[in-house]
């Protein structure tokens, strides 16, 4: 049997054993691994994507309603409707969690990490 010390925390909340996941070393911590993203579907009319927190940043395009939008962390930035929280996506980009169907659409929401 094989073993390891190293256990990794699945998206879902559940661990398992580093020994079975993709990841560069079996026996010891791997540096760098990518954070975390979780997707939530967008929401009516669509989710503009920005290049900052903002919608007075340079408009980088559009996910349609019902897409995925991956994010990875969360950040304040300028006010739409009833939140200030913007989603920061797993492309870079960023779309405000109005038109995200996360858990909260007023404030942060776990597990998702802050920027």
């Amino acid at each position: 049997m094989h073993s390891t010390a190293v256990w990794d925390r699945l998206s879902n909340g559940a661990y398992v054993t580093d020994y079975y996941l993709s990841t560069p070393s079996k026996t010891t911590y791997s540096r760098p691994l990518p954070k975390c993203s979780y997707p939530y579907q967008t929401t009516p009319p669509s989710l503009n994507r920005r290049a900052g927190p903002g919608p007075t940043y340079a408009l980088r395009g559009t996910l349609p309603e019902g897409s995925l939008a991956w994010v990875s962390c969360q950040s304040r930035g300028s006010s739409v409707y009833t939140t200030s929280v913007w989603d920061r996506l797993s492309d870079g980009s960023w779309g405000s969690d109005y038109y995200v169907s996360s858990p909260s659409s007023t404030t942060y929401s776990s597990p998702v990490r802050r920027c």
